[in-house]
């Protein structure tokens, strides 16, 4: 018997039958391809499109379904880009993914990827002391200005009942409509968890056990988190969520390694229970009120706002004093696609307040591989981004993006070496704070940040029958200035233009 492998176009004799399948679908950004199809999707009732990404697989709408296939053949994963600008460089990433069900109630997904990327400052610093870059996955240095990166995803999912699942496995998460979230947010590295989610028709719950990794030098601490998220359909388009975290170490000096069981009892309040422990974990609070509906000519509109209590005393609040326990976070946004899908916007603004996520130990900070697991900004910052997304004669497909942030910034000679810490980093112990008043956003050294992204694509999957396979043009530049020197951080400006093919989601806003 022959079998065939098809890779890339080319045949080759081998032992098995492999096929090229897309993976961008499993991720759903507001504008891309893939919600024009996840805009079908809704609960058991048929009412509200999950908030929660990545979905379960029982309500996923029909071209996204599992073809209940054991194996759905190997994927080839990766991008091959040549760089040109502040530095001229090749960037390869390749790798290997699959998918299948089974018995009718279960689901699986892999992709394993090694990534060879060219290095600017600072990602070079960050790789060389914490192990990891920029939310891609765990990273070693090959020489000064080259990195490894090993990014591994996968899950097996698991279906009780047609409104009951089981999820274990090793990815990302989203949680909210906008481009970021201030809850979980798909910059984060892949991590290790497992997630229960049910469908009660109007009303939906997701809660999370998540371990995180934490870095530094020659040390590994292991840090987790359980979340939970509650959404209802409130009539009309609207729906109303509530969010609740707790963060906790994975060792103290009685346990080692500890998963805390008080945070596993589904659809229980997190905080009474932190607070019956004694205080002892970084508790957050959260909620999401979002509104999707249709304008005339049949775009599809949405509308999301989102706030964030890491902590609050409203007696301090009042006094207007500047109390560094006011811990808190907004978000706004609005999206529309239009009716066919070929077009659609983006706009989003949000503000942290200083010292937002942090806690007094690093495995207690609100991150993961050195990155927030909340909004890739960290703290204390006000930003605003928009985003444009256009089919162009049904080929190509341009994404046009700006984002410009204005952030406190420490002063330092360094990132451990901080004369004054601002509360810009999660990771940043909130111990080093400079007194109990007087935190302001934006305090420290001001620093602003414009990012203008344009990224050209045709698909070459139809051509070459390989799914999910794209020519890519990607032109970015990145410009910042600050009011004074001292920031630990110097600025950081770069353009820079890159060619190339690439099977995998966009890694949106990535500086690499």
């Amino acid at each position: 018997m022959k079998f065939l492998l098809a890779v890339g176009g080319w045949m080759m004799g081998c032992g098995l039958l492999v096929a090229q399948t897309p993976t961008s679908t499993r991720w759903h950004l507001p504008l891309d391809s893939a919600a024009w199809n996840v805009r079908l999707a809704s609960d058991s009732a048929g009412v509200m499109v999950p908030s929660v990404q990545p979905m379960a697989s029982w309500n996923l709408p029909a071209a996204l379904q599992p073809q209940f296939s054991a194996f759905e053949g190997i994927a080839v994963v990766g991008e091959a880009r040549q760089i040109f600008g502040d530095f001229r460089a090749n960037s390869t990433a390749i790798g290997l993914g699959t998918s299948g069900t089974f018995l009718q109630r279960g689901s699986y997904h892999v992709a394993a990827s090694r990534w060879r990327i060219p290095l600017g400052f600072p990602l070079a610093r960050e790789v060389a002391d914490h192990g990891s870059i920029d939310g891609l996955g765990n990273a070693v240095l090959l020489n000064e200005s080259v990195a490894s990166v090993d990014r591994l995803e996968g899950a097996l999912s698991w279906s009780l009942s047609p409104s009951v699942s089981m999820r274990v496995g090793q990815e990302s998460h989203h949680w909210g409509r906008g481009a970021r979230s201030l809850f979980l947010d798909r910059h984060m590295a892949p991590a290790l968890g497992a997630r229960l989610w049910v469908d009660a028709g109007i009303v939906q719950y997701a809660q999370a056990l998540i371990r995180t990794r934490h870095v530094q030098a020659d040390t590994v601490e292991t840090g987790w988190l359980a979340a939970q998220w509650t959404e209802v359909a409130l009539g009309r388009g609207w729906s109303g969520a509530l969010f609740g975290a707790v963060k906790w170490r994975g060792n103290d000096a009685a346990f080692q390694g500890r998963i805390e069981p008080h945070y596993l009892i589904p659809m229980a309040a997190f905080r009474p229970r932190e607070y019956s422990l004694g205080s002892a974990d970084n508790a957050l609070l959260g909620a999401q009120l979002s509104h999707q509906g249709r304008w005339q000519r049949g775009q599809r509109v949405t509308a999301y706002g989102q706030v964030l209590l890491d902590e609050l005393l409203v007696s301090k609040l009042l006094e207007r004093n500047g109390w560094w326990g006011n811990k808190w976070g907004v978000l706004m946004g609005m999206s529309s696609l239009s009716r066919t899908g070929k077009f659609g916007w983006l706009i989003e603004g949000a503000a942290v307040r200083p010292w937002t996520y942090t806690h007094n130990t690093l495995p207690l900070s609100y991150s993961h591989l050195h990155q927030p697991l909340g909004h890739p900004g960290g703290a204390n910052f006000v930003e605003g981004r928009a985003r444009i997304r256009a089919v162009v004669r049904e080929v190509y497909t341009v994404r046009l993006s700006y984002l410009h942030r204005t952030q406190g910034r420490s002063v330092g000679g360094g990132e451990s070496l901080l004369s004054y810490a601002a509360g810009e980093m999660p990771w940043t112990s909130f111990s080093e704070r400079d007194g109990e008043e007087g935190h302001a956003l934006g305090q420290g050294v001001r620093s602003r940040v414009s990012r203008l992204e344009l990224d050209v694509s045709m698909p070459l999957g139809a051509r070459y029958g390989v799914g999910g396979v794209e020519a890519f043009v990607r032109a970015w530049t990145r410009l910042e200035d600050q009011d004074a020197p001292g920031a630990w951080q110097e600025p950081w400006n770069a353009g820079r233009l890159e060619i190339g093919i690439r099977q995998a989601r966009v890694m949106d806003e990535r500086d690499w």
